[in-house]
């Protein structure tokens, strides 16, 4: 996703809670400054900065990517809304058309040697990855699971802990996350 989108999403928000950067940069622990270069599309923030935007603004993280409610029910892969986070090796292709319906489906990917920390969401969800292709090395609790390509999990949202690629090559999953918080 370009760093422009982002920022104006961001900055729509923000206004639309009448906050000024120094009230978001107050709840976010980031600084204004920072915050002004997301919103100029200047800065990419990193995946943390992102989901605690995201919590102060009370939204999904996915509010970032879609672009709007989207007529048509079918999403074009050249025309799929993502977030690439260089600095995590993580990106995320929105596969539903927005985030109207009840559920959401994303593709995601993480690169060798890496791993996805992951926090907690806001709401009570229940959750499915199937891998594609790689490892992926998913830890719910105190337990980790290996998946292959081919394998599938389900789960309480609240459960993952997180998601580590175990392969030499990049790891692609699918997840359905009801209801479509992110």
């Amino acid at each position: 996703m370009e760093n422009s989108l982002i920022g104006q999403r961001l900055k729509k928000r923000r206004t639309e809670l009448n906050l000024s950067l120094r009230d978001l940069a107050s709840t976010t622990q980031l600084t204004a400054a920072f915050l002004s270069q997301v919103e100029r599309g200047i800065s990419n923030p990193s995946l943390n900065s992102l989901r605690r935007i995201s919590t102060s603004l009370n939204v999904p993280m996915l509010y970032f990517m879609a672009e709007g409610e989207n007529r048509s029910p079918v999403v074009r892969s050249s025309e799929r809304s993502h977030i690439e986070l260089e600095e995590s090796n993580v990106s995320y292709e929105l596969l539903t058309p927005d985030l109207t319906g009840s559920f959401v489906s994303v593709l995601g990917s993480l690169k060798p040697g890496n791993e996805n920390i992951v926090r907690s969401l806001n709401s009570e969800t229940e959750e499915m990855i199937h891998v594609l292709s790689g490892v992926l090395c998913v830890g719910l609790g105190d337990e980790d699971y290996i998946l292959s390509a081919g394998d599938s999990i389900t789960f309480r949202g609240k459960d993952l802990t997180r998601m580590i690629c175990g392969s030499n090559n990049t790891v692609k999953w699918i997840s359905v996350i009801t209801p479509p918080v992110f």
